[in-house]
């Protein structure tokens, strides 16, 4: 979808600090304000019941969105989080190379989700929730392959541990779902509630 001759009309914040968030939601075009939420995602991961980690990531970006909007009166608040999944386990931001390794090593062979949650809130209210979820299958690298990998990218804030957008693609076989879903944000998703809701026209 593109955003061509299409303009922002009502006032929208993106409820992250992500780089590359930031960066696809730039790419459309979409001329809005980046603030990051300060929610405290391990203690909500904590007390998360289930397997289901789509929901999981559905709470986590509501979470997000609606500590923004209780703070920007009349500002559409969008919120996302990411979760990866093997499993019954959780992936967490490996944050340095050792946890970056040893989460590729339990990756190598395995067919892995991407779960992406999204929330959209105006003025404290959730006003749409929604998720998508990407299947890949990782080829089963060598020790060797999974340190050079890591210290050519060193995605050492990435959800899996791996830049997809980057030489992280080279390491899977096969993939089920949207590049953006892998990245973290299904934009293709939001620009359908962006129009639905007359946030652009």
């Amino acid at each position: 979808m593109s955003l061509e001759n299409k303009t922002l009309i009502k006032p929208l914040i993106f409820a992250t600090g992500s780089s590359i968030r930031k960066e696809i939601v730039c790419a459309f075009g979409i001329d809005c304000e980046f603030i990051k939420s300060e929610v405290d995602e391990e203690l909500i991961k904590l007390n998360f019941q289930g397997n289901d980690f789509y929901e999981l990531a559905i709470q986590l970006a509501t979470e997000k969105s609606l500590t923004i909007s209780d703070r920007f009166k009349d500002y559409y608040v969008v919120g996302v989080d990411q979760v990866c999944s093997i499993g019954d386990e959780i992936l967490n931001k490996p944050g340095n190379k050792e946890n970056a390794i040893n989460s590729l090593k339990k990756l190598s062979g395995n067919v892995h989700y991407q779960n992406c949650g999204m929330a959209i809130c105006l003025n404290g209210k959730i006003v749409w929730q929604s998720s998508a979820i990407a299947e890949l299958t990782m080829k089963t690298l060598s020790m060797e392959q999974i340190e050079n990998y890591v210290d050519l990218d060193k995605p050492f804030s990435c959800s899996g541990s791996y830049k997809f957008e980057s030489y992280g693609k080279d390491l899977f076989s096969k993939v089920k779902g949207s590049e953006y879903t892998i990245q973290g944000l299904d934009i293709e998703q939001l620009l359908e509630i962006f129009i639905k809701e007359g946030i652009i026209n």
